[in-house]
């Protein structure tokens, strides 16, 4: 049911009561462009990659619209290591958008 609602949706995140039990940790945000991505399978699976990564706390991945936003511990992770992570465990490729670029 969960996964028909993500594909529903066309969002893939974390549920309220996982956000919540990670407020006490300082984390950072950033904002991914990602190329590749077809359906929302693909943000599904995205999501999953980045939820996997060391030191990522939350994400939401859009589609359509191909972002990724990563809320991350920055004394574990930092962007170019989730790229990295995005590209070597996925087919799609990802890069920081810069404030101005938001979209």
């Amino acid at each position: 049911m969960l996964h028909w609602l993500l594909c529903w949706q066309g969002t893939a995140q974390s549920t309220e009561s996982q956000k919540t039990a990670k407020i006490g940790q300082k984390s950072e945000t950033v904002k991914l462009k990602v190329t590749g991505l077809t359906c929302v399978g693909c943000a599904s699976l995205l999501y999953k990659v980045l939820k996997e990564t060391k030191g990522v706390i939350d994400n939401s991945v859009e589609y359509p619209g191909d972002i990724a936003v990563v809320d991350y511990d920055p004394k574990q992770t930092q962007p170019e290591k989730l790229i990295a992570a995005i590209e070597e465990k996925t087919s799609y490729k990802a890069e920081l958008l810069k404030p101005n670029n938001d979209e």
